[in-house]
């Protein structure tokens, strides 16, 4: 299938040339837009843009990559992902939607074949951080949440709009908008009774389940967050019989911190052996990102 990003017809300036093929602007606009959904991208900061331009042309990398290694997404994978799509299904659904899907499916490959095909996790790993880490679900009280942090109270309602009314997930948007540490954990973190600063923890043990709260200002920023769960700590009867099932959540949770730092170890290797040049006055806006301008 193929995932060629731009139109014949784009006649749009050339922002970048990636291994000496032009990225036009009009491109990655299209891609912000698909990327927002109903998110209005002309308010969106300098930083973020430029936070997008380096994801996509991080993406650009791994398309052309699974293109040389012949890693293709068949038409049943595609019927499978629409199925179990609500976006998919509906009828504005898109040509560009749906060549979007192709996009991520072909960069999820990638990163299951290629990049995390070696990843392995000994029984050594597993027990070091089950010593580290099981504390915080069993000594008290706590709860799983996604966090979206940004730095003005505009942006902050924004994303709480999208989220609420139901045109965005809470956590692509967390990974996509958030600058708090556990943005690429798609916002979700792990907190204890009183770990959180006051004004923030009083606003967290409102929540049932599933809701999200409103903006709330601390010394850090302006804060949003859905309660996925409470956690209760266990009697020791009970921490004994549930000891397998703590040890499989933090095996899940440790492989999953091994398989990030896989897949950025494979961006990093595409990134450095790529040829990335960048032009900033055909932008439209102040780049500030983190690839470099060879």
């Amino acid at each position: 299938m193929g995932v060629a990003c731009r139109t014949k017809s784009d006649n749009s300036p050339v922002i970048a040339n990636l291994n000496a093929h032009e990225v036009h602007r009009d491109e990655f606009e299209r891609f912000l837009e698909l990327k927002m959904g109903e998110f209005d991208t002309a308010a969106l900061s300098d930083s973020i843009r430029s936070q997008m331009l380096d994801d996509y042309i991080k993406r650009r990398l791994v398309l052309e990559e699974a293109a040389r290694l012949g890693i293709t997404v068949g038409s049943a994978e595609m019927e499978q992902t629409a199925q179990d799509n609500p976006q998919m299904k509906s009828t504005v659904a898109t040509a560009a939607t749906r060549e979007e899907l192709a996009r991520d499916l072909l960069v999820e490959k990638y990163y299951r074949q290629i990049a995390l095909k070696d990843v392995r996790v000994s029984p050594e790993e597993v027990q070091q951080y089950i010593e580290k880490n099981q504390s915080r679900l069993t000594d008290r009280p706590g709860f799983l949440v996604r966090e979206i942090r940004v730095q003005s109270r505009e942006e902050a309602d924004k994303l709480r709009r999208e989220v609420t009314e139901g045109r965005r997930d809470f956590a692509s948007v967390a990974k996509l908008h958030s600058d708090a540490p556990n943005s690429s954990q798609s916002g979700l973190t792990h907190y204890t009774e009183g770990q959180l600063p006051d004004v923030l923890g009083k606003a967290v043990q409102q929540l049932r389940p599933g809701d999200v709260s409103p903006v709330i200002e601390s010394n850090y920023g302006f804060h949003i967050f859905k309660l996925e769960q409470r956690t209760q700590p266990h009697a020791m009867e009970e921490r004994r019989s549930q000891l397998d099932d703590r040890r499989a959540q933090l095996t899940e949770e440790l492989i999953a911190r091994k398989n990030q730092q896989a897949v950025d170890t494979a961006l990093d290797r595409l990134t450095s052996a790529a040829i990335i040049k960048i032009d900033d006055s055909a932008l439209g806006f102040t780049y500030t990102g983190t690839l470099r301008h060879n």
